[in-house]
């Protein structure tokens, strides 16, 4: 039986009917309200939510692609020389755009103006070109990144006694600089190692260097602003007394997607020379810098869709519920139907049809609620007040709107009307209220919620919640169908 013949059927006619109740069915038909409520309000929640989960994923994934190498790769000696020689090795292998050479580690830092040691961070002595194409860099430096010309370390140096040697300029991340009230062109002390001292054993001399804050960092993932200042290789080399040595190589892939692959490769054709013997590097991938983060995303994605599948599932409940009563207020009618000769076939359609109707209506509802939803919060745009919405908008618009209810309450053209004008007062309402969501870049590693619709999972959603419910409808369905027209129609 063909969907056309149904829609155009006795079947449809009948139970399309049933669905819009007379005043002593009024009850019904709430119920029947309530249960396209469920399920609208099951999708929109579960769409919303998976929605605001995907974006909140993928920003992370952007924001760590953009601040961070594909593969890093680390010799298992620390320090490693002739780090240009397998830098071109590795730009040799299919699939790798670029490396850049790093001096990483964690110093003590400590403002000129302070007298004690503020904390540590990590330090990256960086090639500026080279770490601009592995990581972006100076997309996200505020100032300047020349770390041995820039005109606010001549002239910091200039102004500087004789006795302050200035080693050189420093990015540092600006989260960092709000934290310790430091400025570009203010004087940062780096410590990199305490020394005994002769004279004293039990007391040390710290390894102190200065430099000049020429620019700071800023990427929007907190985790990297408030942890990161970089200085020049050579500058870097030098504080770590490692002269012509590194202890990372980054590396940027053609795609993100293979960075597993390109670290295989990179431990099975590459070796690093150290002290005439050669070992395999150490390689580690964004993907597993980041690997428990992601998991816990995705469990909790599956947390909430099973969650939401309950809420669907209730709903599901309701729409059984509503058919059982419908059976019952309709048994007379369901007796005249089968002494009419409707055959047991003809009953269980129609009652099939009327909880698949009110479960269509349900997801197409929910549907346009949980997208029109993510949609309002991905836009950023300049809107009216929430407060205008609710203390001005919402009450004149119904006074009108009931006002002309009551005036042409027998015309359904205009009742069309007056529903286009409902549906646009709530649509009005939920522009003014869903704005974008600014949220904790502490916590969260981001400045505003996010928002990405997996459409395939609408699709699958949509269809699993449509035969969630075409499953509640068959056992009051059936039951309708084996009713004895006589026992039906015999107190009548």
């Amino acid at each position: 039986m063909g969907l056309t013949r149904i829609l155009s059927s006795f079947e449809w006619l009948v139970s399309s009917r049933y669905l819009r109740s007379r005043r002593k069915q009024s009850f019904i038909s709430v119920i029947s309200l309530i249960s396209v409520g469920g399920v609208a309000i099951g999708i929109a929640t579960v769409i919303l939510v998976i929605s605001v989960m995907n974006g909140f994923e993928q920003s992370l994934k952007d924001k760590f692609l953009i601040n961070q190498a594909h593969v890093n790769v680390r010799s298992t000696k620390g320090y490693f020389s002739n780090y240009q020689e397998q830098i071109d090795k590795i730009e040799g292998i299919t699939g790798v755009v670029s490396a850049s050479p790093v001096i990483y580690s964690q110093l003590a830092i400590q403002p000129k103006r302070s007298k004690r040691i503020e904390g540590t961070i990590y330090i990256k002595g960086i090639d500026p070109i080279l770490e601009d194409n592995v990581t972006g860099f100076s997309g996200f430096v505020d100032g300047s990144f020349d770390f041995h010309g820039s005109a606010l370390l001549e002239n910091v140096r200039r102004r500087s006694s004789q006795r302050e040697t200035i080693k050189g300029g420093i990015v540092l991340g600006s989260s960092v600089a709000s934290r310790l009230d430091i400025n570009r062109g203010d004087v940062l002390r780096l410590i990199s190692k305490m020394e005994p001292n002769p004279a004293n054993p039990s007391t040390f001399f710290a390894d102190v260097s200065n430099f000049v804050v020429i620019g700071l960092y800023e990427s929007g993932m907190f985790a990297y602003d408030n942890a990161f200042g970089f200085i020049s290789l050579e500058i870097a080399q030098d504080l770590y007394n490692q002269k012509n040595y590194i202890n990372l190589i980054q590396v940027r892939t053609t795609t993100p997607e293979i960075a597993s692959t390109i670290a295989n490769k990179i431990r099975r054709e590459i070796k690093f020379s150290n002290s005439g013997l050669y070992s395999v590097p150490r390689t580690s991938t964004w993907v597993e810098s980041h690997a428990a983060l992601f998991e816990a995303i995705q469990l909790e994605k599956l947390v909430t869709v099973i969650i939401e599948a309950l809420i669907i599932l209730v709903a599901s409940f309701n729409i059984a519920s509503t058919l059982i009563m419908m059976v019952m207020e309709k048994t007379r009618e369901i007796g005249i139907l089968r002494s009419m000769g409707s055959s047991k076939m003809k009953i269980l359609i129609i009652f099939v049809l009327q909880g698949c109707i009110i479960g269509f209506l349900g997801i197409v509802l929910g549907s346009a609620l949980g997208i029109g939803t993510c949609f309002l919060l991905a836009l950023e745009v300049v809107r009216p007040s929430r407060w205008f919405a609710l203390l001005i908008f919402v009450p004149i618009s119904l006074q009108v709107a009931i006002a002309l209810h009551r005036t042409i309450s027998r015309s359904r053209s205009l009742k069309f009307a007056i529903s286009l004008l409902w549906l646009g007062i709530i649509a009005f309402v939920l522009y003014c209220l869903v704005q974008p969501i600014q949220i904790n870049s502490e916590v969260y590693q981001l400045n505003r919620l996010a928002v990405k619709i997996d459409w395939f999972f609408v699709g699958v959603i949509n269809f699993s919640s449509f035969f969630i419910c075409l499953l509640a409808t068959l056992y009051p369905a059936w039951q309708a169908s084996k009713l004895n027209p006589v026992e039906a129609l015999r107190y009548e």
